[in-house]
């Protein structure tokens, strides 16, 4: 179910970003959603998540890796990790593990196929309230971000039962052998 849940969301951030290019001008204000404070604006983005890391490009001798192709190679790499673990071991967490973890799936996978498909990031939700002005992000971001702090909240508030079965149990001190044993019948 996680994995289906994950992929309905990967489809969802990638029809919004349909609709984003479609409908709305490359970084022009766009659409007034609440006055003063949310927007629909689309922008291309470089970086990671809000636009983070834009820019980077490294160089290993002849061979150039510029930051969205890195990027999309550490989605890719987070993406079969959380695959393969919610295969194996989605049922050996609780609710909430299982939700952020398919957040982050679902987050990762859609911002990795606009980096391998395009280049770059389709962002267009702009929050901007008076002087505070948000990085432009989309839906594949807010899983990310919201799956990152369910993750945190998880660990903090309820602990995987997985953990918890392969924690060591204590070892009762054992006499030594030389020791008498006085056994007494009541």
């Amino acid at each position: 179910m996680t994995l289906l849940v994950a992929a309905v969301l990967v489809v969802l951030d990638q029809l919004a970003k349909v609709w984003a290019v479609s409908n709305l001008v490359l970084d022009a204000q766009g659409i007034t959603v609440i006055p003063g404070a949310l927007y629909l604006s689309y922008v291309r983005n470089t970086g990671a998540a809000f636009g983070l890391l834009r820019g980077v490009d490294l160089t290993f001798g002849p061979v150039h890796i510029d930051g969205t192709f890195l990027l999309g190679l550490l989605s890719l790499a987070v993406s079969l990790w959380l695959v393969r673990h919610l295969a194996r071991h989605a049922r050996s967490h609780d609710a909430w593990t299982r939700a952020a973890l398919t957040l982050i799936l679902a987050g990762a996978v859609g911002n990795m196929i606009d980096r391998f498909r395009l280049g770059y990031v389709i962002d267009y939700v702009n929050v901007h309230i008076g002087w505070f002005n948000f990085p432009v992000f989309n839906l594949a971001d807010a899983c990310i971000s919201v799956g990152a702090v369910l993750l945190i909240i998880a660990t903090l508030v309820h602990p995987s039962t997985h953990t918890q079965a392969t924690r060591p149990h204590p070892v009762a001190p054992v006499a030594p052998r030389d020791a008498e044993v006085d056994v007494r019948e009541d």
